[in-house]
């Protein structure tokens, strides 16, 4: 799919049909999402450019990760995207600044994308090249990225919430925890590769104006106040993980203690049992006559003494 915006007197115009697109003056913005391979190189040709392969958009190495020359600027940067199980996964993006004319590779649907049309539809003269639509996209997709980071905020109180109240710990639980520490590291991650990316935009020989440096230095201080959280989400996430495995031990200490109890309980008993169960010939209680309540009450009595002394002791 391609979208090319165009600048003209009054309004900025969507095209889709690249064929019958011939003059490429005043052109903002060439979008492509999951383009095929006859696409990309009709916009090659059509606006002279290279794209750079989905191999070397995955570069991690700052060199690949953003290119400058005198007549074009590249820049790649990971988007965080819920895929259909609810989870996020990583998607590159390339960005291709030419002149004045922003091109976008991307293989998946983008609400940073779609956000930034609807503000060129609303605000037309907030966008006189490409480099403006460039920042706006990070612009957005930091505000996303803000969004997701209070998401996950709001969602670890809410599991906190339930280790103060419920009782019954499962293995869901904690399953829960290690999959939000996974979401909050890929945030980071992604969030710090927008910060490699953007400050090297802002070391730029001329590629960005005044006002331009300044929102790009403005997204620096939001992008370290992101950093900042995901921090302090991973800590008290492991703060959850170590408090959840802490009342598991608790539980299970309790557990032994029951056991032990009605072990130490019965001992007594069993032991006269054992004494009262020889078959031995000089056994004087063998012929009594109340031999057998004698020994019933001996138990009782044994295990009742037993429990006094715990509860005397405190251990119940």
């Amino acid at each position: 799919m391609i979208r090319i915006f165009q600048q003209d007197a009054t309004s900025v115009r969507k095209i889709r049909d690249i064929d019958s697109f011939s003059n490429t003056e005043r052109t903002l913005w060439v979008d492509l999402q999951n383009p095929t391979p006859v696409e990309i190189k009709r916009v090659e040709e059509k606006f002279d450019v290279d794209f750079l392969s989905q191999q070397e958009q995955l570069e991690i190495e700052s060199s690949s990760r953003y290119i400058e020359e005198d007549d074009f600027l590249i820049a790649n940067s990971n988007f965080l995207v819920p895929d259909a199980e609810h989870r996020y996964v990583t998607v590159p993006v390339s960005f291709l600044l030419k002149d004045d004319t922003l091109f976008t590779y991307r293989n998946a649907d983008l609400k940073a994308f779609a956000d930034t049309v609807k503000r060129i539809k609303s605000r037309r003269a907030l966008f006189n090249d490409g480099a403006q639509i460039l920042i706006s996209i990070f612009e957005s997709r930091i505000d996303s990225d803000a969004d997701l980071i209070e998401m996950v905020s709001g969602e670890i109180k809410a599991i906190n919430r339930m280790l103060d109240l419920d009782a019954n710990l499962d293995r869901e639980m904690l399953l829960n925890i290690n999959d939000y520490q996974e979401l909050t590291m890929s945030i980071r991650e992604n969030v710090v590769d927008k910060q490699r990316v953007i400050s090297s935009m802002i070391r730029s020989d001329g590629w960005f104006n005044e006002v331009e440096q300044q929102r790009l230095r403005t997204l620096i201080k939001d992008i370290n106040s992101l950093i900042d959280h995901t921090n302090f989400i991973f800590e008290r996430l492991e703060f959850l993980q170590n408090t959840y495995l802490g009342l598991i031990d608790l539980e299970q200490n309790r557990v032994v203690k029951i056991f032990t109890v009605v072990s130490l309980v019965f001992l007594p008993p069993t032991l006269l049992a054992s004494i009262w169960g020889m078959n031995f010939d000089e056994m004087p209680e063998v012929h009594w006559k109340y031999g057998y309540v004698f020994a019933l009450a001996m138990m009782v009595l044994s295990s009742a003494l037993t429990v006094w002394i715990f509860r005397r002791k405190n251990w119940l």
